[in-house]
């Protein structure tokens, strides 16, 4: 499969879901990565192929350059909106002693923040599965298969960065630890789908998963411009 062939048919098809990467990474309160160049809007595509019925997970965006595909999910939620040097310790403080922090509403927002992290990681593990799927079944079958060499399917996942969480804070006053290493969990999370293969020895899912904060991705795109 060459550029030529699923380049092709994704620009013949869905050219007009071309949008900047900026658009693509805009939250409902900000945007990820501010950058002008355009990639495929995914979400629109999927949408599109399966005419808004029963519309899987998708990532936001998709760009093909010689024989890689990139898959690209931005995704905020996992930078804390209060660091060790905004901390407000008037919001921790006991309800019936105000001298003192109270350990327990501390332990009760980590575990807060414990869960919107998994409920995040568990989005991006259903992106990279069901946008996988869209390619195999829905996309690569249209195509004509590569005449030399192999396409590979890259899955990038760009996160806030990370700094001075919260709970690194909160963890001390409650006398514990935590693994806050954001970067980590998502890569851990999304290991399994890296250079699987089938019964009859074919690849399947994804030959790399990236993980990277807004700066690295603005980086690492330049190459599919270049």
């Amino acid at each position: 499969m060459s550029r030529k062939d699923i380049y092709g048919y994704i620009n013949n098809n869905f050219k007009e879901f071309l949008e900047p990467i900026s658009e693509l990474s805009k939250s409902a309160k900000t945007v990820l990565v501010n950058d002008n160049r355009h990639l495929f809007n995914f979400d629109k595509i999927t949408e599109n192929i399966y005419e808004g019925k029963k519309v899987p997970s998708s990532a936001d965006s998709l760009w093909v350059k010689g024989n890689e595909i990139l898959l690209t999910e931005f995704k905020s939620g996992f930078k804390r909106k209060i660091s060790k040097e905004t901390l407000d310790d008037s919001k921790l403080k006991c309800p019936y002693d105000e001298t003192r922090v109270c350990k327990d509403f501390g332990k009760l927002l980590i575990d807060k923040g414990k869960l919107e992290t998994n409920e995040l990681l568990d989005s991006l593990k259903f992106k990279a599965i069901e946008s996988y799927i869209t390619l195999e079944k829905k996309i690569f079958p249209l195509c004509p298969l590569p005449s030399k060499g192999k396409i590979r399917v890259i899955f990038c996942a760009v996160v806030d960065d990370y700094v001075d969480s919260m709970e690194d804070t909160l963890s001390e006053l409650a006398g514990g630890f935590i693994n806050t290493n954001t970067f980590q969990q998502v890569r851990d999370s999304l290991s399994r789908f890296i250079g699987l293969k089938s019964q009859d020895g074919e690849n399947f899912y994804y030959d790399k998963i990236e993980i990277m904060s807004p700066y690295e991705y603005q980086k690492y795109i330049s190459k599919y411009f270049s």
